[in-house]
């Protein structure tokens, strides 16, 4: 399974056959044990485990993995006294021809712009290129993956952040905010939030403008380095002219 893929798919799906919260919370509790495991066919949670952990009562539990069996998300076998449950995540992604991958985009767009005026379709056409081009070139970066491995653990809170991003900007520019985190220390989504919400104010929409704003801020930082450093001999020179004048 892919994961981001899964998450994306599952929003698109309880968009249309609404879940209860609890549903909701259980379904990304399991697909998080399930990615430890490798993605596994069949995999096993004991239940007091999930209860212990997510602050769930047994009954809420319970009436949870009912909703998403019979709403096609899953399938289970109860455990005994000393066997786990076995679960089995079903997967919500549909696959897609890639052939027709770009009329499938512009279809996308036109259907959801229908309504803007004509001088933003260009520009809407675009940025949904220029995202769909970063998608496939970084296929193999999945930003969940990352966030657990080199950040913290990846609750349902954080995952549907990680998500909207993905969706706001694209996989690459968040992956890049999750890296710059981890370069200075700073292991919370919070502190990735901050940059890219920056780089959404500055419009950034690829590594090309990321690498650019950086190089911009280096070289503001020498100048102004050097114009301190000017200001600094000046001043020694000014006030050595000045106790000279007084002797």
């Amino acid at each position: 399974m892919n994961y981001l893929k899964e998450i994306n798919a599952f929003h698109d799906e309880v968009e249309l056959n609404s879940l209860t919260a609890f549903a909701s919370l259980l379904w990304h509790v399991l697909m998080q044990f399930n990615n430890k495991t490798g993605w596994k066919k069949e995999f096993t949670v004991p239940t007091a485990v999930i209860l212990a952990k997510y602050g769930l009562s047994e009954s809420s539990f319970l009436r949870a993995r009912k909703e998403l069996e019979e709403k096609g998300y899953l399938t289970f076998q109860s455990g005994s006294r000393f066997q786990a449950p076995t679960y089995q995540m079903i997967s919500q992604v549909k696959e897609q021809v890639m052939d027709d991958g770009e009329d499938t985009v512009k279809d996308d767009v036109t259907d959801r712009v229908k309504d803007e005026p004509e001088d933003r379709v260009e520009v809407l056409f675009k940025r949904k290129e220029v995202k769909r081009k970063e998608r496939v070139v970084g296929g193999d970066a999945q930003p969940h993956a990352f966030y657990e491995q080199n950040i913290g653990m990846l609750s349902p809170f954080i995952a549907e952040k990680i998500t909207d991003w993905c969706h706001q900007l694209s996989d690459e520019l968040v992956m890049e905010s999750m890296k710059m985190a981890v370069q200075h220390n700073k292991l919370f989504f919070n502190y990735c939030e901050g940059i890219l919400r920056r780089w959404e104010s500055q419009q950034v929409q690829s590594l090309d403008d990321v690498r650019r704003i950086e190089e911009q801020k280096t070289r503001s930082k020498q100048k102004k380095k050097e114009k301190e450093d000017r200001t600094s001999v000046l001043s020694r020179m000014f006030e050595n002219h000045r106790k000279g004048s007084l002797i």
